[in-house]
């Protein structure tokens, strides 16, 4: 069954949730591809785009910048995460 943009930010969630460091709450991108995004079809990876926007958006993850893009998990984040 396809995931929806829901799944998707769930799943994202999750994968900080299994981190279970608080202090370094960054998924890399090998992390992203390897663990996700390469086990998801072609709809769901443009759904994948959506999903990061939204978390971005609502405050929950933000982008991290350097060779590669990264994914923080922000302390609004961390609290809906580690609650």
């Amino acid at each position: 069954m396809a995931k929806d943009k829901k799944d998707i930010k769930k799943d994202i969630l999750n994968m900080f949730r299994s981190l279970q460091n608080e202090e370094t709450d960054i998924l890399a991108p090998e992390s992203l591809e390897s663990d996700y995004f390469n086990h998801i079809n072609w709809d769901e990876k443009q759904l994948y785009q959506n999903a990061v926007k939204d978390l971005v958006a609502k405050g929950l993850v933000q982008n991290v910048r350097g060779s590669s893009l990264k994914l923080k998990l922000t302390e609004k984040g961390a609290d809906l995460v580690y609650q």
